[in-house]
């Protein structure tokens, strides 16, 4: 078999949010006994989607001494591309939401491919926006800023407060692989909440979106005003809505879970 690369996106982390196309992939994959390998979150989608499914972890490289975050994701790029291109190995790469939003890794690797005159096949899956805004009342008025928590918290990067923001990686506080892990994620939250209060008022009301994590992935929601934001831990796959200040108040409301379902505390 000719070296292949493939990345899948497996949307939000639902199986009803899969894709019938990234369902026959890691089908296909399994069956051909691809190289497929993965990151603690898209791991755990894909052995419920697929049992028997082996993934290689990738975990490690987000915890060697030394190797930050942007030094990880090249590695990753690199070993990928190398293991699939010059090793000639069936390769795929499993990634939550879709492929293209806000993945340093998979730009990497893209990038890498079309230098290097390598067939790539992007299987694309539904985003995390997607998910989030379902919790929300975004009328697109005044925009939208899409920024990593750690762009806000780390970063500079700041924030127009008469525009609406949604920040996500609430809950990536450490530099390794355990992605399922939140002890840490009220640090991240102190340094983005001390930023925040910078341009926006105590009581300006923010609205944490996450899912309630293993195994069913509701999306969930909580509204609090800003000063209130580190007083309890999230999971890392968590993103804060920011309303504009005087924007559309509706854009300040928690909506109600599509599913039908209440919030659990």
């Amino acid at each position: 078999m000719p070296s292949t690369l493939t990345i899948i996106g497996l949307g939000p982390a639902r199986r009803e949010h899969v894709t019938l196309e990234a369902m026959e992939h890691l089908e296909a994959a399994l069956e051909r006994g691809a190289r497929v390998y993965g990151l603690a979150h898209a791991r755990e989608a894909a052995e419920r989607l697929v049992p028997g499914l082996p993934i290689r972890s990738l975990d490690y490289l987000y915890g060697m001494p030394g190797v930050d975050r942007p030094k990880a994701y090249e590695d990753l790029a690199k070993m990928l591309v190398r293991r699939a291109f010059e090793d000639g190995l069936d390769v795929v790469y499993l990634v939550a939401g879709s492929p293209l939003y806000v993945n340093d890794a998979v730009l990497l690797i893209r990038r890498l491919c079309a230098t290097r005159g390598h067939p790539l096949r992007l299987v694309h899956g539904v985003s995390f926006v997607d998910l989030v805004l379902d919790r929300v009342y975004w009328t697109g008025h005044r925009g939208l800023q899409l920024y990593s928590a750690w762009n806000v918290a780390r970063d500079g990067v700041a924030l127009d407060a008469e525009t609406p923001a949604l920040l996500f990686q609430l809950g990536e506080f450490t530099a390794g692989g355990d992605a399922l892990d939140d002890r840490h994620s009220t640090e991240m939250l102190v340094e983005l909440r001390d930023v925040l209060l910078r341009r926006y008022p105590p009581e300006h009301p923010v609205i944490i979106l996450y899912s309630s994590g293993r195994p069913d992935y509701r999306s969930l929601g909580r509204r609090l005003p800003l000063a209130e934001l580190a007083e309890g831990t999230v999971p890392v796959y968590s993103n804060l809505w920011v309303p504009a200040v005087g924007g559309p108040a509706v854009e300040a409301e928690l909506a109600p879970p599509s599913d039908g379902l209440e919030d659990r505390p």
